[in-house]
């Protein structure tokens, strides 16, 4: 049995936050990854600034490549430097890096299996205000069924620095999936994000949350409102969405019995049905899917959006003690 994790930090909601711009935290570590590494190059889509390549750009401009309105060519491009020895970064918003150019992620990249590492920005309601073709809620879902494609869904900016280094190292295709919103600094420099593995960050045991990206803050606040309930929760932090970890899930059912899954994404396809998969294969448990519903979403600013679906922490919270209370 895992431990509760020794380097999180969060204590309560009345912490002092330490906020982090994941694409700051991004645009920094490529600069780092390009100074040891000459093998790195940077592709853009018309978003080389807003997609953390301007410092990569002005620290190493040959190895920055711009295709402009052309995601297409752009991921085939990328998956052409990989062929050739190179390890390419190509960041974008999601929606024109996972949807507009998915047969070339497909054929190009992922069929392949070429170290390409896939930024994909402002994921989620992060930039809902811009109108529905930017609310990002489907990318997961989209992105989940292709073979041999890694995706990472970091929780804080300890995680996002990390997944810049891990995606280079991964001998296949990357997906990071970022959001625009800043980051809660969650953990210490001693936490380690491995592929593959998710970090039990509560263990009191009457029902298990797992959480992913930017729900993992909400999933811990939503912890300690119920705490105060009465209610004890196992949080997890799923960071890895393919390959999950099935080793916690499964536990998890076995110790608590019930599991709820919170993301910001659709629950078709996404985090909660990666539990679902497992755990209907090897210990079916009661499951609670907290998410956006099988429609296309509303539109608004992120604070509205959240609350609308009932991802807030309180929301999580009374969604979890209702849960916690059925039979």
């Amino acid at each position: 049995m895992r431990s509760n994790y020794k380097n999180l930090i969060f204590k309560d909601i009345s912490d002092e936050a330490i906020m982090e711009d994941p694409r700051k935290i991004l645009a920094d570590e490529l600069v780092e990854l390009g100074k040891s590494n000459k093998d790195i190059v940077f592709v853009s889509v018309d978003s080389s600034l807003g997609a953390s390549g301007g410092p990569f750009n002005k620290n190493f401009p040959e190895r920055h490549f711009e295709f402009g309105i052309a995601e297409q060519n752009g991921m085939g491009e990328a998956a052409g430097m990989a062929t050739c020895g190179k390890i390419p970064f190509i960041a974008g918003y999601v929606p024109f890096v996972s949807y507009r150019c998915f047969e070339q992620v497909r054929d190009d990249v992922c069929k392949t299996n070429l170290n390409v590492n896939i930024i994909g920005n402002n994921s989620g309601f992060s930039v809902s205000a811009l109108g529905p073709t930017h609310v990002i809620l489907e990318d997961m879902g989209v992105l989940r069924s292709l073979p041999n494609l890694t995706i990472l869904s970091p929780a804080d900016g300890t995680e996002y620095r990390q997944s810049v280094k891990i995606a280079a190292e991964i001998k296949g295709p990357v997906y990071i999936r970022v959001s625009r919103i800043k980051a809660r600094k969650l953990f210490d420099n001693g936490h380690k994000l491995i592929p593959g593995k998710a970090n039990i960050l509560k263990d009191e045991g009457d029902i298990t949350i797992i959480a992913t990206g930017t729900m993992v803050l909400n999933a811990l606040i939503a912890s300690s409102i119920l705490e105060k309930k009465g209610i004890k929760t196992r949080v997890i932090n799923m960071s890895t969405i393919k390959p999950v970890d099935e080793e916690i899930i499964i536990d998890s059912a076995n110790k608590t019995r019930k599991i709820v899954t919170v993301e910001e994404h659709s629950v078709i396809n996404g985090l909660g049905a990666a539990v679902a998969e497992v755990i209907v294969k090897n210990n079916p448990v009661k499951m609670k899917f907290l998410g956006t519903p099988d429609k296309f979403a509303v539109v608004g600013s992120y604070e509205e959006c959240i609350d609308y679906y009932n991802l807030t922490p309180e929301k999580i919270a009374l969604q979890v003690a209702d849960f916690a209370r059925e039979s």
